[in-house]
């Protein structure tokens, strides 16, 4: 059957011709949109590394000279890391708090930009020289409790880094780059900030996103020391706090009501809360925006494509119903005629594959594809190709069943009128 099929569509090659091009150009810009569509959907479902579920950024700030209860630097006898310290551990002790920890540009979807170099003592000074410098997120040990960050072996960091002294984390991406998968890189050390200060790597996460936009990037974290949180200052720290269940900003606003004097230390105090879930909102707007217009973008060419393929195999079908006649004439089955149509579709389809493998080569070649946030992998071109080609044979299939199920029911005394 297939050999009649192939025979009869070099037969008619110069109709198939153009049917055959225009198939091409079609499975080409259908390819690029699907794959542009696997890129963000695979990079937007990729785990970010960290939890957000009902954690709170409480605002803190300083009283005025002026305002009640302002301690004078007189009867001033703590420093910054002490009053935070102790801030914490009021509102620690609520029975409806779970966690709290202190930031400093470096909370989730905050747009810290905090940069340093880093060079490993033992490993590849390369790749640290190319990179020139890696974010740095300033962290209590608490951070990765209450943002549920663990290893690469799925143990808690917590575990890692908590009382000890002059310690990072390193994430998998700056893991890979220093050491090229060599085993024991935990108690490696590493200098940052130039050859003064060196620490201790404590443990490696897995790998931290920005938001679901972006690939995870080589990073680490700096375990804050008394010295760091004085140089900030306590009332620019980020003051996270994850609560034991959900809480609407009416119950949080109560919640705060409640804690009275406890939000306050000396002259450091809260004034305010956001959940994170709002920067989040605020991060991905234009994002998201991008992404909406994007999608409707590739909604709308995918639906010209849904009617000009259906088209030109319904119109395609429609002149040939003097064939369909003679053959039914000639005494071929209703179901093998159907049959023959779509297989006949179906090979013009697949005579485009090579051109497309060759157009999607070229592609590479020429860097057009987004192989930054996912790696150009068999995988992915297996699944975009199969999605395309699934999605150009329904569109095909749907343009022949209907003129030829109407075609295959004519008397042949009529049907063979057509021909």
């Amino acid at each position: 059957m297939i050999r009649h099929i192939l025979k009869i569509m070099w037969n008619q090659r110069r109709s198939n011709g153009w049917i055959f091009a225009e198939l091409a150009v079609v499975a080409a810009v259908l390819w690029m949109m699907i794959d542009t569509f696997w890129v963000d959907y695979r990079t937007y479902h990729a785990p970010l590394g960290f939890d957000i579920g009902n954690v709170w950024r409480f605002k803190l700030s300083d009283l005025d000279a002026k305002a009640p209860g302002y301690m004078p630097d007189s009867l001033y006898h703590s420093s910054d890391p002490e009053d935070l310290t102790r801030l914490m551990t009021q509102i620690r002790q609520n029975p409806e708090v779970e966690d709290v920890c202190v930031t400093f540009y470096s909370c989730p979807y905050s747009n810290g930009n905090s940069w340093r170099e880093v060079k490993p003592v033992d490993g590849d000074t390369i790749y640290a020289a190319h990179m020139e410098s890696f974010q740095m997120r300033n962290v209590t040990p608490e951070y990765f409790r209450l943002f549920r960050i663990r290893t690469v072996d799925g143990e808690p960091v917590y575990d890692k880094v908590a009382g000890r002294h002059n310690v990072i984390v390193i994430t998998p991406e700056m893991a890979e780059g220093f050491y090229h998968g060599a085993p024991n890189i935990v108690g490696r050390r590493v200098y940052h900030g130039g050859h003064d200060l060196s620490s201790e790597i404590a443990a490696v996460s897995t790998s931290i996103r920005t938001n679901e936009y972006e690939r995870p990037e080589a990073s680490y974290f700096q375990c804050l020391e008394g010295e760091t949180v004085s140089s900030f200052g306590a009332s620019s720290a980020e003051f996270c706090v994850r609560m034991k269940r959900p809480y609407t900003q009416n119950e949080m606003n109560l919640f705060l009501d409640g804690m009275g004097e406890r939000l306050k230390v000396n002259n450091l105090y809260v004034y305010g809360i956001t959940p994170i879930s709002s920067f989040r909102e605020q991060q991905l707007s234009q994002k998201e925006r991008e992404a909406n217009n994007k999608i409707s973008l590739m909604v709308f060419m995918l639906v010209n494509v849904f009617f000009g393929i259906i088209g030109t195999f319904w119109l395609r079908m429609q002149n040939r119903k003097g064939e369909i006649g003679l053959r039914m004439a000639l005494g071929a089955h209703r179901i093998t005629l159907e049959r023959y149509m779509y297989t006949e579709g179906l090979c013009l389809l697949a005579f485009t594959l090579p051109l497309l493998i060759i157009f999607a080569f070229n592609m590479v070649y020429m860097d057009q594809l987004d192989s930054y946030r996912q790696p150009l992998t068999f995988m992915r071109f297996l699944m975009t190709f199969g999605f395309t080609y699934i999605l150009m044979g329904v569109m095909i299939c749907i343009g022949i069943w209907f003129p030829v199920r109407k075609a295959v029911r004519l008397a042949p005394a009529e049907a063979l009128h057509y021909e």
